[in-house]
């Protein structure tokens, strides 16, 4: 059998097999099987239309309250958050994670269960950003069900591609500039679908572990199934902080592995980008945009809520005061990164600015909180940026870094962001 990609062989270590091949239909159970309390009524009905007393394996189900992070009044949701609780205490379910825990990406993330060599299922491609510690992401979407019930599920092995990156990037240059032009070069084929993106190459070494979770968090928007990172000193340092002694093991693809598709990134060839609604494939350079009056500005979600994101922000927001039309929202991913972004100083800057920090979570990425009006203009790091995503289907949507989007916020307009950070603390932009 030909070489096997890190795909091929995480999903054989699964089986209990040396290889598999692609395309290959197999029934496997996942380490873990992670869901969000959306689906979680749907999910409860067809337990119940079923029969189903017990789980076989509560200890391999990972819930989470991240998307409506509050109990509101006139909302359905508190009733959600009450039965999710209930059902996990009476399945003996100890991974259940409550409101303002923060979003399940990084919950899998902080507290450890994402770690290398795992197949992990999942309603949602976004979480892919755990293969930034080499974990693999299948997102099955309502069929997590069938993993909880059956402690396994069918797929079809992955085909894999590579996409290798070089050099550094420059000042005021982010992970986030870097996927915009991926999803803008391959958004609109299908070039990707399906696949499983290996990324490798000597810029990784570069990359913060925020930039790599990044990167993948947003890479379904390419068309990809999902992806992976090397697992280097950095990302080891990581898991082994956190693993708690729990198993994991470094999968790395064969030499004579075969890829669909390869392409090359040069990092000092990035430059700000913005993606233009109602096309997730709409990315350009910033001054295609710049000069766009914004209403409002959000800095969340899991394309763009983590420290490195924060303290981006803070870097344009220091000093500086959000301009008098628009409303900024800023939502750090977990209660880990809002603690640490208090220790650093970065809530009292944004608080300064005249942001609103909103509790740990999706919040404003799928419209639960920062509505919008009619013709109203959004910029954000959030994920999607169609008609309707945030109120008004006559509003728009555009998408950016966490930089760009400060920068917006100040100035009251698109800008690049690089004019603000060469400018003095307080400054204007040229």
């Amino acid at each position: 059998m030909p070489g096997q990609t890190i795909a091929q062989k995480i999903i054989a270590r699964a089986l209990g097999r040396e290889a598999v091949e692609v395309g290959e239909y197999v029934t496997v159970s996942a380490d873990y099987t992670v869901c969000q309390e959306l689906f979680w009524p749907g999910h409860l009905r067809n337990l119940q239309r079923i029969g189903v007393e017990r789980i076989p394996r509560p200890d391999k189900a990972v819930m989470v309250i991240d998307h409506s992070t509050s109990a509101a009044m006139g909302s359905h949701h508190y009733q959600t958050h009450r039965s999710l609780r209930d059902w996990c205490e009476a399945q003996g379910i100890e991974n259940f994670f409550g409101p303002g825990s923060g979003l399940r990406h990084q919950v899998m993330m902080e507290r450890g269960f994402a770690r290398p060599g795992l197949l992990i299922f999942s309603d949602e491609g976004n979480i892919a950003s755990l293969g930034a510690v080499g974990a693999l992401n299948i997102p099955i979407s309502t069929e997590v069900v069938v993993s909880l019930i059956e402690d396994q599920n069918w797929l079809s092995v992955p085909p894999s591609a590579r996409i290798t990156l070089t050099g550094a990037m420059p000042e005021g240059v982010g992970a986030r500039d870097l996927i915009q032009t991926i999803i803008r070069d391959f958004g609109a084929t299908d070039r990707l679908l399906g696949c499983c993106v290996e990324f490798t190459g000597p810029a990784i070494a570069g990359l913060s572990l925020d930039d790599r979770q990044t990167i993948l968090a947003s890479l379904f928007h390419s068309g990809a199934y999902t992806g992976v990172m090397p697992v280097d000193g950095v990302a080891r340092a990581y898991v082994e902080s956190r693993a708690a002694g729990r198993p994991w093991q470094i999968m790395e693809a064969d030499p004579d592995a075969s890829y669909v598709l390869e392409a090359t990134y040069d990092l000092a060839t990035l430059s700000p980008m913005v993606t233009r609604p109602p096309d997730l494939h709409g990315g350009v350079p910033v001054e295609k945009v710049s000069g766009r009056r914004i209403d409002q500005a959000t800095i969340g979600s899991c394309s763009g809520n983590r420290l490195d994101d924060m303290r981006a922000a803070a870097a344009v927001l220091r000093g500086r005061q959000v301009a008098r039309h628009v409303t900024l929202y800023i939502t750090p991913g977990s209660r880990e990164i809002y603690s640490a972004a208090a220790r650093e100083g970065l809530l009292e800057i944004f608080s300064d600015a005249g942001a609103t920090v909103l509790a740990p979570g999706c919040t404003t990425c799928w419209g639960y909180q920062g509505q919008l009006n009619d013709h109203e203009v959004l910029i954000s790091t959030q994920q999607f940026n169609y008609q309707g995503r945030n109120g008004s289907r006559l509003a728009e949507v555009f998408l950016a870094g966490a930089s760009a989007v400060a920068a917006a916020a100040v100035t009251g307009r698109i800008v690049d962001p690089r004019s603000l950070l060469k400018a003095p603390a307080g400054g204007a932009a040229p």
